[in-house]
């Protein structure tokens, strides 16, 4: 698994003007051409990293047209649909990185055969890992974004409000550190449970490494689609999918129903036929069982198809439609940096 990467930031020296480079973590930083030290921190006592816009609108476009035709969107989309707008907008994130740190004791039971006992198996972690949290640190509407993974090859650069577009925040720092540091003291019990079936003793502390306010661009693209309104929203650096709603494929609701309805019936109808041929209870109780299970599983898939197929969610997506994709988790590991006993 890849390890998340740790923020390199350029900045320009203030006495000199020559490019240095800090590692995530630091407060302040010496100029290697002017041997000038200053502080990274901001008039607010917070450190702001902004990463710079890799995706340019052409490509953001190409990738649009191609997200129209994925899923069981409306056949028509691509052909039909028209972009009344496309910007690219930094949103800011609390960025929280530190180490979770546990000690859990318990047991692990061992399922005994037909005439044997269950072993009771006592066991002790020690989990030392690093953690990464992030959170939206602003009111984003509809956007459906919630938190943020830097990608490997993203570069950070030092913050400047002036250039960019961006909203505001909103989202107190105190409660994100917080939320941030209780999430990682929970993740790192969790972490060392592992397969204990009993806990009988568990306890975790969080070590700060760095608290940042992370600026990180998307592009916003906004279109119609038969006189409806619908949007995008697309990494600024990778050009991924990050949330959006589309019109779903109205005749992929209407087979849905006709294929629940017909095969929950074929079910049915072979459940009868095998009983009454076979005869027997147990077989009819283990077909009538099955035949239940099988035609549950059909018309709940055919339900949710019909009934929110209208409108495609993709991401952390809020309201009624056919959800999609992966919703952007808060808390990352290092799987790298850890130090984890099991016994």
């Amino acid at each position: 698994m890849t390890a998340p990467r740790k923020i390199i930031v350029s900045l320009t020296c203030p006495n000199c003007g020559g490019q240095v480079h800090s590692e995530e973590g630091e407060s302040l930083v010496l100029c290697k051409f002017c041997d000038s030290v200053f502080s990274l921190t901001s008039d607010e006592g917070i450190r702001k990293i902004m990463y710079r816009l890799d995706v340019t609108r052409e490509q953001v476009e190409s990738r649009f047209f191609e997200w129209l035709k994925e899923g069981p969107k409306a056949r028509d989309l691509a052909q039909k649909a028209d972009i009344t707008e496309a910007y690219p907008i930094y949103l800011p994130f609390w960025r929280l990185v530190g180490r979770g740190k546990s000690c859990v004791c318990g047991i692990e039971i061992q399922r005994g055969g037909k005439d044997e006992p269950d072993r009771r198996i006592p066991h002790e972690s020690l989990v030392n890992r690093e953690y990464i949290y992030s959170d939206i640190a602003c009111d984003p509407g509809d956007l459906g974004i919630t938190a943020i993974r830097i990608p490997d090859h993203a570069e950070a650069v030092e913050f400047d409000d002036e250039s960019i577009v961006t909203f505001g925040v909103t989202e107190s720092r105190d409660d994100a550190y917080s939320e941030g540091s209780e999430q990682i003291k929970r993740q790192a019990i969790a972490d060392g449970k592992r397969s204990m079936d009993e806990i009988h003793f568990a306890k975790s502390f969080f070590f700060e490494k760095a608290f940042s306010l992370v600026y990180y661009p998307f592009w916003i693209v906004r279109y119609t689609y038969q006189d409806r309104a619908y949007f995008a929203v697309f990494d600024g650096i990778t050009a991924s999918v990050v949330s959006g709603r589309a019109p779903g494929n109205s005749g992929s609701q209407s087979t849905a129903a006709a294929l629940g309805g017909t095969l929950s019936g074929a079910v049915f109808a072979v459940f009868l036929f095998f009983g009454f041929l076979l005869g027997a209870l147990e077989a009819l109780a283990l077909l009538f069982a099955f035949g239940l299970a099988a035609a549950a599983g059909i018309l709940f898939f055919a339900y949710n198809r019909f009934r929110y197929g209208d409108e495609i969610l993709e991401g952390a997506m809020k309201g009624k439609g056919l959800k999609r994709g992966k919703k952007q988790q808060s808390l990352e590991t290092n799987y790298e940096n850890t130090y984890d006993m099991f016994n």
